[in-house]
């Protein structure tokens, strides 16, 4: 092999491709260039000034500095405080909510046996959405009677199939009265569905729409980091308006904490400290033990784990008469919500769902639900109820009506919940044990395909079926066709 060819075969290889595999194209262009560089009276064939210069002038080489230097450039204008920075609020948010552990602690602000002034209490609460597992260790000030100079603490913790629960005994305040827990277990699909819906947020604050009244307000050192610090005033948190001070680094988008008060005022303004979450960790390892399922020493228990009854698909109780299930918003505004009706439950309602039709009224039950409203909304929006399809399980029977707004629905980021229009038949209102008022965060969902359709809507509708399946015509196409039938009838 002559010397240009060992010299064509090397500069092949620092332009990064293989000799073997090199095009003749490239193989004859490498050969010219030695050609002209050995004849060259400038320099020497094979010196290193020439070279370099035939490295510089190959394509790859010359993308790979470029490159460089653009990233020098990034750099410095990261470093020396040219560039923007690099999370607001929203974005800092986003981040919070797809975080697959959070940690947060800090303190409440309770009143106690001193109606006159706060005090402050110490609270930690952990999320890990990954597992579907959460521990929330916070204090409740009992009300009325049961007021105590300090408050009781309520202690949940899920593993992702049991939840435990010590709430059972704040309404007392007998010392000889031992403290109850009590378990809850949660069906596969609710397991899967409690993963999918995990938020760390508040219920006011899990709409990311709301913080587009935030505003930067100034710049501090907190931890050890510059923050940026947010504040705003979230309106529909009722029944009371919510004001929020915020510090972030705009430079990784951690939050790093959160204060929090509440409007305490009907007509007018009093601001009154709720909490400040003076800690708050993402993608963090949670200590050994830290869900642990076992009663707390001196708790007396309601059922145990082997005892518990499975948890009905529910945004309440289900030994309520009146309640909610599950909600679904599809991409053209129209909702599935599924519900039931029964302040009579040793009799069948079996006549009250024959003959229904898709897309006619609902069944002619004790209670019905007969509309949504989002809320809030500028709009008077009413999503009208129609019958959809029905499941039965366990001698239960539940409706899954269909909700279309009667004019073109708000995008479902721009409002808090749905609120629930109720109507109660057969003369006054019947005795329920419940009675729905809106949709809850951890039982409504948006549907966005029919991949999603076919796991959480259909998966639901299976859920509460004697047989485990959900009617083989309730479909993606075959809903999103009824409701523009439906909504094709307002308009007549």
């Amino acid at each position: 092999m002559d010397n240009n060819k060992k010299l064509s075969e090397g500069l092949l290889k620092a332009d990064g491709i293989n000799p073997a595999g090199a095009t003749e194209s490239e193989r004859i262009a490498f050969g010219k260039m030695l050609d002209k560089q050995s004849k060259s009276k400038q320099s020497k064939p094979g010196s290193r000034l020439d070279i370099c210069r035939i490295i510089m002038k190959s394509r790859i080489t010359q993308l790979a500095a470029a490159a460089v230097m653009i990233a020098g450039t990034i750099i410095g204008l990261h470093w020396f405080g040219h560039g923007s920075p690099a999370y607001g609020i929203t974005e800092a948010l986003e981040l919070w909510k797809n975080a697959q552990t959070v940690h947060i602690k800090g303190w409440k602000f309770l009143h106690t046996g001193d109606d006159t002034q706060l005090q402050k209490f110490p609270f930690d609460i952990w999320f890990d959405k990954r597992n579907g597992r959460f521990k929330h260790w916070r204090p409740i000030s009992p009300v009325g009677v049961y007021k105590t100079e300090t408050p009781r603490y309520n202690l949940t913790v899920s593993d992702g199939q049991y939840i435990m629960d010590t709430s059972g005994y704040i309404n007392s305040d007998d010392n000889s009265v031992p403290p109850l827990v009590v378990f809850t277990k949660l069906s596969p699909f609710q397991q899967r569905l409690r993963i999918h819906t995990m938020n760390p947020f508040p219920a006011y604050f899990a709409n990311l729409n709301q913080v587009k009244g935030f505003t930067k307000a100034g710049r501090e050192q907190i931890k050890n980091k510059t923050v940026d610090i947010w504040e705003g005033v979230i309106t529909s948190a009722s029944p009371f308006s919510i004001k929020m001070k915020i510090w972030l680094s705009p430079e990784t988008g951690e939050i790093v904490r959160i204060f929090t008060w509440r409007n305490a005022e009907k007509n007018s303004i009093g601001w009154v400290a709720i909490s400040d979450d003076d800690t708050i960790e993402y993608d963090v390892m949670p200590p050994a033990n830290c869900f642990n399922t076992d009663p707390p020493a001196g708790h007396k228990q309601i059922n145990t784990k082997e005892t518990v009854v499975e948890r009905e698909l529910s945004d309440g109780s289900p030994d309520a008469g009146f309640y909610s299930c599950i909600g679904f918003t599809l991409k053209d505004g129209s909702v599935i919500y599924g519900w039931h009706a029964n302040n009579k439950p040793d009799e069948s309602q079996a006549h009250l769902f024959a003959d229904l039709e898709p897309g006619g009224p609902l069944p002619n039950l004790p209670a019905q639900v007969v509309g949504l409203k989002p809320w809030p909304a500028e709009e008077a929006i009413i999503l009208v109820g129609r019958h959809l399809t029905f499941t039965r399980k366990k001698g239960k029977f539940y409706e899954w009506g269909i909700y279309v707004p009667d004019e073109k629905a708000p995008e479902r980021n721009t409002f808090q919940t749905y609120k629930v229009i109720s109507e109660y038949n057969f003369g006054p209102r019947p005795f329920f044990d419940g009675r729905p008022d809106s949709l809850g965060q951890d039982h409504e969902l948006t549907i966005n395909s029919e991949q999603e359709f076919d796991i959480w809507v259909r998966g639901a509708m299976a859920e509460l079926s004697d047989d485990g399946k959900a009617p083989e015509s309730i479909t993606y196409e075959s809903v999103l066709q009824l409701a523009e039938k439906i909504r094709n009838t307002f308009n007549k």
